[in-house]
């Protein structure tokens, strides 16, 4: 807090009654104050006095979403190991938004926690700054082939991408078309969709994106669909960023008469329970949803014991294609 004021330019006092009331200092002085908060990366604590350099039990977890089994599986196995190891989670909803991450993170760091769990390697500048000024442990899930600010769990959506294009490459398909969530949303879709863009060209096929402008809604995707394949009759298959996207595809195909594969072959991401039961079932993308909370936990707490080794902090626990009737 010292540092803050000397920065700014005012007491010690000052700083901290804009910490705890901030509408009681002039706005000329709280700029003042913010700026040199932002420049230094300072975070109150907001454990009680006497435990302000020790670690409390708390581990923050910031995910996209809450609403898909996803990430609810994940928490769910990540949660359980770290109870009974005697951690409390503290979860955060991003909603795909990196401002939101930012706030969050803050908050959580002001409570001192055990570690720091995150989504992916996307960080704004002001978040990245947090976590530099900061040694709290922190482990980036769900994403792996990029080196991370510490530890490493998850997969590569690139070669989820691959997968789904070589599996459809092997069919004969070669004239395909990728429909998606908005890769500003979801930029681990983007990644999918590199992949399998890459892997299809390379094989001297082509690829139609079309982008939905939010979220996976079954009725925005459905007349996605209908103009796509009304513009584009050649395409042969469609690969969708997640299975929400591949069950709208499929819903606009049997209004419209589209036999799935004959007349276009279809995949998914994510092997969510409905897609046994979607007629024909949907092949798919298997992500390792709870092993990435078991080995996010594993990593965490062998951390935190001192007993990870450098080499031991990034884990690639892959995927597996599931081939079903839809392509």
């Amino acid at each position: 807090m010292g540092e803050v004021a000397q920065l700014a330019n005012v007491s010690p006092s000052t700083v901290s009654l804009y910490l705890r009331r901030p509408g009681e200092v002039s706005p000329r002085r709280a700029d003042k104050i913010q700026a040199a908060i932002d420049r230094l990366g300072y975070l109150p604590n907001t454990m009680a006095g006497g435990l302000a350099s020790s670690r409390s039990n708390v581990i923050g977890v910031l995910v996209p979403t809450i609403t898909n089994s996803f990430f609810s599986e994940t928490l769910e196995t990540l949660e359980r190991h770290l109870r009974s190891a005697g951690y409390q989670l503290l979860i955060g909803n991003t909603e795909f938004d990196d401002s939101r991450e930012e706030e969050l993170i803050r908050s959580i760091l002001s409570w001192n926690p055990a570690g720091l769990v995150l989504t992916g390697f996307l960080h704004n500048r002001k978040s990245l700054s947090l976590l530099a000024h900061n040694d709290t442990p922190i482990v980036e899930m769900w994403d792996y082939g990029q080196p991370g600010l510490d530890m490493v769990v998850g997969f590569s959506h690139h070669s989820c991408g691959r997968l789904v294009a070589e599996h459809m490459l092997r069919q004969g398909r070669r004239r395909m078309a990728f429909v998606s969530t908005n890769f500003q949303r979801d930029v681990r879709a983007g990644d999918r969709y590199h992949g399998f863009r890459d892997t299809v060209e390379a094989a001297g096929g082509t690829v139609e994106l079309r982008e939905l402008s939010g979220r996976s809604h079954a009725e925005e995707t459905g007349r996605l669909t209908q103009t796509l394949l009304q513009e584009h009759p050649e395409i042969e298959a469609i690969a969708c960023s997640n299975d929400m996207v591949a069950l709208g595809v499929m819903m606009e195909c049997q209004r419209q008469h589209w036999a799935i594969p004959d007349r276009v072959a279809l995949a998914g991401f994510g092997n969510l329970d409905f897609t046994t039961s979607t007629v024909p079932p949907l092949t798919t993308i298997e992500p390792p949803r709870r092993e990435i909370g078991q080995h996010t936990a594993r990593m965490l707490l062998s951390r935190l014991k001192g007993e990870l080794p450098e080499s031991d902090r990034r884990l690639d626990l892959g995927v597996r294609l599931v081939e079903r009737q839809s392509v």
